[in-house]
């Protein structure tokens, strides 16, 4: 049991039938719906600065020998434009409460209406209910955040998201004013956007060529967040071409399917991509275990200067097949994108092996 869970008293990420599971983490005086009257306050320290991206993978990759990797927005374009203001003071979308949002849009149109949401750890700490939060101009409120190892939600204004927090429980409740919302809005963009978090793993780990095979068998059929925001990340970068082996058809804007029946209702992640970035040479998953269809993503392999295994978990035993094929280790970038941490032993592996690791969750409350 994590020591996350044993604070909360349950094993679980959401114990079932207890809606009120994360709102027990936030102070009951936060629980305040309406922002009228309430002071508006500049919430975070005088020239209030986060450490690069750069710095941030290089102190994770000399701790753990991997680099830190998070959920993205694969969608900036619909932050609100400006700094209006709102009649809320907290979002009444509680993480682990049931909604009634018939579309994403809906639930993104509550969080708009409000300053601040809360946004605590579930399974990981990283989740994409922050996302949504801060780009629909928001605050996300996370209690124990201080506690998390320095790795996790690394790309995050971690410093700030703290000092927001201490400051409202210390000082009591208040707005956040127009330099507060800017930081958050500007940091969200600038390094939050799926095309922004793809760019760690092309400039951080000195990604080599412009011909990438993006490795997923299991996302052509079902959703994981941290691969499906990656592959969307990498075709939005200028300079590459993105060829996925398995191509998960829901990301494309010409998808016809129920995306409701998608993980997650499909908010967020579906039919973003344009058709123009469908690629031909895409292979079919049903013959992936087929003699011909490993032969097929061999040479697939070896025509692109770079292989990204969008979750390494589950693909482990093609990675193992392309590498008795022969493709170099040192063209493989890796991700472990579980809500659960590593074990140990994994780390080591990771940190010893010539492929380039991202992970996602790191150990920690």
């Amino acid at each position: 049991m994590k020591w996350g869970h044993l604070v909360r008293g349950s094993a679980e990420p959401a114990p079932v039938g207890r809606p009120d599971y994360y709102r027990r983490e936030l102070a009951d005086f936060f629980f305040v719906r309406s922002a009228q009257g309430l002071p508006v306050k500049n919430l975070l320290p005088p020239d209030h600065s986060e450490p690069s991206a750069r710095a941030t993978a290089e102190a994770c990759h000399r701790r753990y020998g991997v680099y830190p990797l998070n959920f993205s927005f694969p969608q900036p374009d619909l932050m609100p434009p400006g700094l209006e203001t709102r009649p809320h003071f907290l979002s009444s979308t509680i993480p682990g409460e049931p909604f009634s949002f018939d579309s994403w849009e809906r639930y993104l149109e509550e969080y708009q209406s409000a300053y601040f949401a809360l946004s605590t750890k579930k399974g990981g700490w990283d989740t994409f209910r922050h996302l949504e939060v801060l780009f629909s101009g928001g605050v996300p409120l996370m209690p124990r955040l201080r506690s998390a190892n320095t790795h996790s939600l690394a790309h995050f204004p971690k410093r700030a998201l703290i000092s927001v927090m201490e400051k409202l429980e210390r000082e009591g409740l208040a707005l956040p004013d127009d330099d507060t919302r800017e930081f958050f809005r500007t940091y969200a963009s600038q390094r939050l956007s799926s095309q922004a978090m793809a760019g760690n793993i092309v400039d951080v780990p000195g990604f080599s060529g412009s011909r990438v095979m993006y490795l997923d068998h299991g996302l052509a059929a079902r959703t994981d967040y941290l691969s499906a925001f990656t592959l969307i990340g990498l075709s939005q970068t200028d300079g590459l071409s993105v060829i996925p082996a398995y191509q998960p058809d829901y990301l494309y804007r010409d998808f016809e399917g129920d995306t409701r029946k998608l993980y997650g209702r499909g908010f967020g992640y579906t039919k973003v991509l344009p058709q123009s970035a469908r690629s031909d040479e895409s292979l079919d998953p049903a013959q992936a275990r087929t003699d011909t269809g490993e032969r097929d993503l061999v040479r697939l392999a070896e025509s692109c200067d770079s292989i990204v295994v969008g979750n390494y978990d589950g693909n482990r035993d093609r990675v193992e097949l392309l590498i008795r094929a022969g493709i170099p280790a040192d063209r493989f970038v890796c991700i472990v994108g579980s809500d659960l941490v590593p074990d140990r032993a994994l780390f080591r592996a990771m940190a010893r092996s010539d492929m380039t690791f991202f992970v996602r969750e790191f150990p920690g409350a």
